[in-house]
């Protein structure tokens, strides 16, 4: 099973290494981002840091790695996706993604392929991805849905649906982006993804963007893709 996380891994990140030659070459600008937060898994404290790299902003070409780290007073987990893809003139994305994850836990490893897209409709947003399951269940189905809704260039709502490890998991949670000039790169979110009651996680932290300024529209339809399934993994099975 290591080995097959070890050979994704490698193969993930080989992946978007050449992936982002296009963008480097036609000197796009880098985007980064990093995420923390702190929460509750079954009732446990979870926390995790993740750090995103974004080529290419705005129609055109576009690919991103993320990698996440953190865990629980019991156990540890780290992941890493890749993802390449095109915007269209009207911000609508298409592309497709891999990823593996390591979790020392009761949810053991997994890892997926797929491909996915993000549309847009004035104040709504859907992102939805369809792949297999690899590492663990191999060749299973898995996939999902996200509906976003943009109570203002600066909010975002949003609930989905996950089918991941033959599971049927929910999940909502919110954004927000302070106007001010001084917290101009900070997002604050909550979120939560849940199977059932007792199979919960609800988190709360901050993203710290490094992009050029821009309103919460305009970052998450133009410049990273926010399709993580990290979380919904953690749930056991």
């Amino acid at each position: 099973m290591r080995s097959n996380l070890k050979t994704l891994l490698f193969g993930v990140t080989g992946a978007i290494a050449i992936a982002t030659l296009p963008a480097i070459a036609q000197a796009n600008p880098i985007n980064a981002r990093i995420t923390t937060a702190f929460g509750a898994l079954e009732g446990k404290m979870l926390g995790l840091l993740s750090g995103t790299a974004a080529f290419g902003q705005g129609p055109g070409f576009a690919s991103q790695f993320d990698a996440t780290a953190g865990g629980t007073r019991d156990y540890g987990f780290y992941a890493g996706t890749g993802r390449m893809g095109f915007r269209t003139q009207d911000y609508n994305y298409f592309g497709v993604v891999g990823s593996a994850a390591q979790i020392n836990g009761g949810a053991g490893s997994l890892g997926y392929v797929g491909a996915e897209a993000q549309v847009h409709f004035e104040n709504l947003s859907v992102d939805s991805l369809i792949g297999v399951q690899m590492i663990d269940d191999t060749g299973s189905v898995m996939g999902g849905a996200t509906a976003s809704y943009y109570a203002s260039e600066n909010a975002r709502f949003y609930a989905g649906y996950r089918y991941l490890r033959d599971s049927h998991i929910y999940a909502m949670g919110m954004e927000f982006k302070p106007g001010t000039e001084t917290a101009n790169g900070m997002t604050m979110f909550a979120d939560l993804r849940s199977e059932k009651l007792e199979n919960a996680s609800i988190m709360a932290g901050v993203r710290f963007s490094f992009a050029d300024a821009q309103t919460l529209v305009e970052e998450s339809r133009g410049t990273f893709v926010n399709n993580s399934y990290i979380l919904d993994a953690l749930l056991p099975d």
